[in-house]
């Protein structure tokens, strides 16, 4: 009996892990594809802001109710229903003949991937081992490569809008997935949930020891992220003359960095502590953007820098969300999880739009200046953060990584 349990845990942990590559793949899509969309649709450089800013909007929407939301459904429940929302908005967004249509489908876009985001987060944190977040993210990193992969091969053919298509059906596909596997979730009674994610006053976060720091890290750490998912391929089409299709390669080469980084940290947690993996990665970040500064080199020498731009932001998200556990009392954590990541998703909705107004209106040579200035106040802000945390009251007394 205990063989058939722990198997069929195991099988449900491979049904999230995939989830996770669903919340990933539409998620570099605009960014890599944008060069052409933008042709098609007649609009400017810097329109990818206003659909960035209305995809986010719905995240940050989702994330803060997330709380709200898992008291009302079950995490499968959310789960299933995201899936197949995205999947329908992406297959959509490849009909549209005008900018303001893609805007529409931006409402189930944000609300399906903050939803997908927190729950899982929350779902896994709750009934596996701690050793399994990087993995998670990893898979994550899988989707949000796979996707730049299939739009370098549509532009290829001169097409965004197969790109999209595929996408949304391999999405519909997962979603069925979840859906024929949904008696494998664990039971989530109602009362269960409603003493899980119990209300708690926002004031009371904010007044947490380290709360602010926390919440500030994730927002420019999610900055930094959108800025190589959304504007890299913008950078070496314009700055250094590539083509359409070897510009989204470089978003594929990030997301492939960031992937292999986050299995890397899964494999690496046992021997390195979660600190020491975030710091290393906000360090190879700034390497990566001071190299990007310099002109003239081969091609391949900076498709090197991106993907060591990848590998420096795989391990801080992950391990991040981890270290709430050591630093925040258990009843907070899921207000203070959906609170990181309503922000966080300020950190691509807002500062990441703004960053593309400055490319647009002044230059996107500037595009290394901002990955150096965002990467060094991270690391400021960090190491604060783990410094005033070395002396607080430790939540847990081992971390499992």
């Amino acid at each position: 009996m205990g063989d058939f349990f722990m198997k069929k845990k195991l099988i449900l942990l491979a049904v999230i892990y995939i989830i996770f590559i669903a919340l990933g793949l539409p998620d570099a899509l605009i960014g890599s594809g944008w060069n052409l969309i933008r042709e098609d649709l007649n609009v400017s450089l810097g329109t990818l802001g206003i659909m960035t800013i209305a995809i986010y909007s719905m995240s940050v929407l989702a994330t803060f109710n997330a709380p709200r939301l898992l008291r009302l459904l079950e995490t499968k429940a959310i789960s299933i229903i995201s899936v197949f929302m995205t999947g329908f908005a992406l297959i959509m967004i490849s009909q549209i003949n005008e900018f303001y249509q893609m805007l529409f489908f931006a409402i189930p876009l944000g609300l399906g991937a903050g939803a997908i985001d927190v729950s899982l987060n929350h779902y896994l944190a709750a009934n596996y081992e701690a050793k399994h977040m990087n993995y998670l993210h990893s898979f994550y990193g899988i989707g949000v490569t796979l996707g730049p992969s299939v739009m370098a091969y549509t532009l290829s053919q001169n097409s965004w809008r197969n790109g999209y298509i595929i996408v949304g059906i391999m999405l519909l596909v997962i979603a069925s997935i979840a859906l024929f596997t949904n008696k494998l979730w664990a039971k989530e009674p109602k009362q269960e949930r409603e003493d899980t994610h119990a209300h708690i006053k926002m004031s009371e976060i904010f007044k947490t020891r380290g709360a602010i720091a926390s919440i500030l890290i994730f927002m420019i750490y999610v900055h930094i992220e959108s800025l190589g998912g959304v504007w890299i391929a913008s950078y070496f089409y314009i700055d250094k003359g590539v083509s359409y299709a070897t510009a989204a390669l470089f978003t594929t080469v990030f997301y492939l960095g960031l992937t292999v980084g986050r299995l890397s940290s899964g494999i690496l947690s046992s021997k390195l502590s979660p600190s020491f993996m975030v710091r290393m990665g906000q360090t190879f970040i700034v390497i990566a953007a001071v190299l990007m500064l310099f002109k003239g080199l081969p091609i391949w020498t900076y498709f090197v820098m991106v993907g060591l731009f990848g590998l420096g932001c795989a391990p801080i998200y992950p391990n991040m969300m981890f270290l709430n556990s050591v630093y925040f009392e258990k009843k907070k954590l899921s207000k203070m999880v959906s609170l990181q990541m309503a922000l966080g998703y300020c950190g691509f909705g807002i500062l990441t739009p703004l960053a593309g107004l400055f490319f647009d209106k002044i230059s996107i040579g500037f595009y290394p200046v901002f990955l150096i200035v965002s990467s060094s106040l991270l690391y400021f802000i960090t190491f604060k953060l783990m410094l005033h945390k070395k002396s607080a009251p430790k939540y847990i007394e081992i971390i499992e990584a």
